[in-house]
């Protein structure tokens, strides 16, 4: 009787699999379509922030560690921004991964 309980299971669990291969294709590919239609727009707004910030801190009036701690992020938006329709559901994480790679060493050199 147990036997056939866990064969039940299993077998309950492998006709389940197809659904759950379906819905995780949709979710990526919803994600593939917000990051192709969103990232660009906010990569250019972030571009324009940090040159109006740099506007600003070239008048020095800003201190040094607010003008080193922007520098850091921006070295992290950089390198998501340097090629955002190459960012997808497959690159994302190792793409946010160099981000932060590139904040930390940004930082480090401050």
């Amino acid at each position: 009787m147990f036997k056939f309980l866990i064969l039940a299971a299993v077998a309950a669990t492998i006709s389940s699999l197809p659904s759950c291969n379906q819905q995780a294709a949709s979710d990526i590919a919803a994600f593939n379509a917000a990051v192709n239609n969103d990232l660009p727009t906010a990569c250019a707004l972030i571009a324009s922030a940090d040159a109006a910030f740099q506007a600003v801190a070239a008048t020095g009036t800003l201190k040094a560690a607010v003008v080193n701690q922007e520098t850091a992020a921006m070295a992290g938006v950089k390198t998501i921004c340097a090629n955002p329709s190459a960012v997808n559901a497959a690159t994302a994480l190792i793409t946010l991964a160099d981000a932060y790679a590139a904040v930390v060493e940004a930082a480090k050199a401050q």
